[in-house]
């Protein structure tokens, strides 16, 4: 039996650009903020569809190998190669947990907003996180998003609402509809 409620895999290739993710986004979210990275982009194309069964109380836990690259290039090239000032989109989206922010604002979560790094148990490590918070009754249901892009992209998100110890996204999906889109 699955522990998850819901659950949505975004996937795309290198040739899909923002302007492609912003445009498959607007038909989850009737006002996406501006000025917003490919990462954060990612994360909300993969958790918009999930905001009907989202509680305010929902805790959020992401994770990413690292941050959007084109971002966090720009602005190490700015300020360690010709020192100059970063842009104030690059300094505030390079902060790990801008997408973490901006997924929480247009799902209007109020729970814990957790960033990790990802490696090869990411999934395992945010299930102990959300367990945490899950067992102490701060939150009643938990989001796990994964982010992995290495040339293309796929994000994923579940939302539970009890502990799981699931190895992996498709463990923690067994038994449920998973909204699959392919960009």
């Amino acid at each position: 039996m699955s522990m998850a409620m819901a659950a949505c895999s975004v996937r795309g290739d290198a040739g899909c650009s923002d302007k492609d993710l912003k445009a498959a986004l607007t038909s989850w979210l009737a006002s996406p903020p501006r000025r917003i990275d490919r990462m954060i982009l990612q994360a909300l194309l993969c958790t918009a569809p999930l905001k009907v069964k989202v509680l305010s109380n929902c805790g959020l836990y992401l994770a990413s190998r690292h941050p959007a690259r084109a971002t966090m290039g720009s602005l190490l090239d700015a300020v360690c190669v010709h020192q100059l000032q970063p842009k104030p989109f690059e300094f505030v989206n390079s902060v790990s947990n801008a997408a973490g922010f901006h997924v929480a604002a247009q799902l209007g979560l109020e729970g814990p907003n957790l960033f990790i790094g990802a490696g090869p148990r990411a999934w395992q490590h945010l299930q102990a996180l959300a367990a945490l918070d899950l067992a102490d009754g701060l939150i009643a249901q938990a989001l796990l998003v994964v982010i992995d892009e290495n040339g293309e992209f796929e994000a994923k998100a579940v939302l539970i609402e009890k502990p799981s110890q699931a190895a992996d996204f498709a463990e923690l999906t067994v038994g449920i509809d998973v909204l699959q889109l392919q960009l």
